[in-house]
C-alpha cells in the first residue's frame, strides 16, 4: 500500500511539474530597426481580441496605426505607430476561413493592400491599408510546408516578395507584394531557437537584414532581405509578456522601433 501511495505521489508530482516546463519553453521575440519612418510607437496587449479592439480604436483616434498584430501564449498584441506611410487602414476579424477570404477580396476591390495576417484563438485577423508603396499584394494559403516553399519560389520568379508569413490552423499563409524596394530575399526554417540565433548572425554577415520571424508547425521561420537601408537592427527574446514589454521599452530608449513580433517555443 505504501509503495502504491509513493508511486501515486511521484506521478502527481510529474503532472504538476510538466506544465511548468511547458510554460517556461514559451518565448516572445521582437525584431527592431532604426531604419523606419516612425516618429513614435506603442505596444499594447490583451487576453481577449475584443478588448484589444477597444484599445486599437482609441489609438486610431490619437493618430496611431497598426504596424503588426500578434497572438501567442493566449495573448493578443498590437504594435502601433505614428509616421507610417499609410493614409487609411482597416483590420478584419473572421472565425471562418471562407468568410475571411471574402472580406479580403472586398477590401482588395476597394483599393486596400494586405500587409499583415494573424491567427489566434480560432480567429483570422488581417490588416489592410492604403498609401503603402507595396503594389499588387496577394496571399497564398498552402496546406503543406514543401508546397509552401515551392509557392514562394514561384512568386519570386513572378516579381513578388514575401512580406508576411502566418503558419496556423493547418495552413502556411504567405503575403506577397510587388514594389517592395528589396533587392534580394532569403529565408531559413529552424527547429530550435539556438539555431535561429546563430543563423541570424550568419545572415547579417552576408549583408541581409532581418524582416520577419514567425513560429509554427514546430519551426522558426526567419525572413531576410537585402536593400539600400543601413543594417541598424536588433532582435531580442524574452520569457513572459512583462519582460518582453520591458525589452521593447529598452530598445525604444536606444532609438530602435519594433517592426515584428513572434511567440513560440525554444
Amino acid at each position: 500500500m505504501k509503495s502504491m501511495k509513493k508511486r501515486f505521489l511521484v506521478i502527481l508530482g510529474i503532472l504538476f511539474f510538466v506544465p511548468t516546463l511547458t510554460i517556461a519553453d514559451h518565448i516572445w521575440v521582437g525584431v527592431f530597426s532604426k531604419e523606419t519612418p516612425y516618429s513614435s510607437q506603442i505596444f499594447i496587449s490583451k487576453k481577449k481580441l475584443k478588448n484589444l479592439n477597444h484599445l486599437i480604436e482609441k489609438e486610431w483616434d490619437n493618430g496611431l496605426l497598426i504596424t503588426d498584430i500578434q497572438y501567442g501564449d493566449s495573448i493578443w498584441t498590437a504594435t502601433m505607430a505614428k509616421g507610417t506611410e499609410y493614409t487609411e487602414q482597416v483590420y478584419i476579424k473572421k472565425r471562418v476561413w471562407k468568410k475571411f477570404e471574402s472580406s479580403l477580396a472586398k477590401y482588395a476591390n476597394d483599393g486596400f493592400e494586405l500587409v499583415n495576417v494573424e491567427y489566434g484563438d480560432g480567429t483570422w485577423v488581417a490588416v489592410l491599408v492604403k498609401g503603402t508603396q507595396y503594389k499588387e499584394t496577394r496571399y497564398d494559403a498552402i496546406r503543406y510546408w514543401d508546397d509552401f516553399l515551392v509557392t514562394v519560389d514561384k512568386r519570386w520568379k513572378e516579381g513578388y516578395h514575401l512580406i508576411d508569413v502566418e503558419p496556423a490552423d493547418g495552413l502556411w499563409v504567405g503575403v506577397f507584394a510587388k514594389n517592395t524596394g528589396y533587392e534580394e530575399q532569403g529565408y531559413d526554417a529552424l527547429d530550435d531557437w539556438d539555431g535561429v540565433d546563430a543563423n541570424i548572425k550568419k545572415r547579417w554577415k552576408n549583408g541581409y537584414r532581418l524582416l520577419n520571424i514567425e513560429y509554427g508547425d514546430g519551426k522558426w521561420f526567419c525572413l531576410f532581405v537585402k536593400d539600400d537601408k543601413k543594417k541598424g537592427e536588433s532582435y531580442n527574446q524574452s520569457k513572459g509578456m512583462q519582460r518582453f514589454s520591458k525589452n521593447i521599452s529598452e530598445h525604444w530608449d536606444k532609438g530602435y522601433h519594433l517592426i515584428d513580433t513572434a511567440e513560440g517555443r525554444r
